[in-house]
């Protein structure tokens, strides 16, 4: 079975003391999901997150608590077994816009309520990071 592994964040910031979550349409799927994207070779998978977050979104962030994994199960293009990781961590947003420097991958950004990012998030398991990480935000 192929093995893929990713790193990625729930990128937060306060805005009029609300927390507001940095969420991305995928250009490939058109689906909204949290930032994330492959582990390089030698990179630990808190650098992946911090580069892919800033890559995706275009955000600088730093780094906060480790969420947790989601692993799934999917067939690729060449109908191979995959099993795929995915490590989340909380970030706290430091600088960047996301509207203006968000990369190829995503065709928008966008800064919502902790509410509106569990309704619109595609997939269970990123929701339930970010419900994680609200409990986690002062």
């Amino acid at each position: 079975m192929k093995v893929e592994i990713s790193a990625g964040g729930v990128v937060y910031r306060k805005n009029n003391n609300k927390t507001e979550v940095l969420i991305g349409k995928h250009s490939g799927y058109h689906r909204w999901v949290l930032p994330k994207g492959w582990i390089d070779e030698g990179e630990t998978r808190e650098q992946a997150a911090v580069r892919e977050v800033k890559e995706e979104v275009g955000v600088e962030v730093e780094l906060g608590e480790y969420l947790g994994e989601i692993v799934i199960y999917y067939t690729n293009e060449q109908k191979q077994p995959v099993r795929k990781s995915s490590h989340f961590f909380l970030m706290k947003y430091k600088s960047g816009n996301a509207e203006k420097n968000h990369g190829w991958e995503m065709e928008e950004t966008l800064w919502i309520s902790e509410a509106g990012a569990l309704d619109k998030l595609a997939y269970p398991g990123e929701r339930d990071m970010v419900s994680k990480a609200s409990k986690l935000i002062v």
